[in-house]
C-alpha cells in the first residue's frame, strides 16, 4: 500500500452512483475538497467489506462539500450498481476490474479465492495536495478491531474535516 507522505496517483474508472453509470476521473472531482477517502475492496459483496461500505454510506460523509468518498471494487459496474442499491450508498462505486488502480496504490491482490488481479481491502485518505495522509490495508475477510473507519475519521479530523467515525457492525467473526 502507498505510504503516508507519498503522492496519490490520478485515475479514471467506470462506476455508478445508484444505477447511473459514468466515467470517474479523480482529478475532475477533487477540486475544492479538503480530503478524499478511497475505500478499496475486492468485492462490495464480500461480507466484511460490505459491512465497511454500509457503515461508510450511513456516515453521510459523501454529503459534504469538503470531502470526496469513493469505493473501488474488483466487481463489474453491474455488480457495483446492485451493491450501491443494496447498501444504500450515495457515493460512486467504481470498477477496477483488472486492478490497474489497485496496482498503482499497491493494494492489488494477485489471487483471491480464484480471482486474479483485483483490488485488495484498504482505505486511503488523500489531502487537497494529493498527499497520502492515511493508508490501511488488511485481509478482505479479517474483522479488525478497532474498525478501520476510526482511523480514517481521525485522519480526516487532522485535515480539518471534522467527521464522526461511523459504527461498523461486522456480521461475521474471524
Amino acid at each position: 500500500m502507498l505510504s503516508v507522505g507519498q503522492k496519490a496517483p490520478d485515475f479514471s474508472l467506470p462506476g455508478v452512483v445508484g444505477r447511473d453509470t459514468a466515467m470517474y476521473d479523480l482529478h475532475r472531482f477533487v477540486d475544492g475538497v479538503e480530503a478524499t477517502v478511497l475505500a478499496f475492496v475486492p468485492s462490495a459483496h464480500a461480507p466484511v467489506c460490505e459491512d465497511d461500505l454500509r457503515a461508510l454510506g450511513a456516515a453521510g460523509w459523501a454529503d459534504r462539500d469538503d470531502l470526496l468518498v469513493w469505493a473501488i471494487t474488483g466487481d463489474s459496474i453491474f455488480a457495483n450498481a446492485d451493491a450501491a442499491e443494496d447498501l444504500d450508498l450515495d457515493f460512486p462505486v467504481v470498477s477496477d476490474f483488472h486492478a490497474g488502480v489497485a496496482d498503482a496504490y499497491d493494494v492489488r491482490l494477485d489471487d483471491w479465492h480464484g480471482h486474479r488481479d483485483i483490488p485488495g481491502r484498504g482505505f486511503v485518505v488523500v489531502d487537497a495536495d494529493w498527499t497520502v495522509r492515511h493508508a490501511w490495508q488488511a485481509d478482505p475477510f479479517a474483522t479488525p478491531s478497532p474498525p478501520p473507519l476510526d482511523a480514517v475519521a481521525a485522519a480526516l479530523t487532522d485535515l480539518g474535516v471534522d467527521v464522526d467515525a461511523p459504527t461498523v457492525e461486522y456480521r461475521v467473526d474471524d
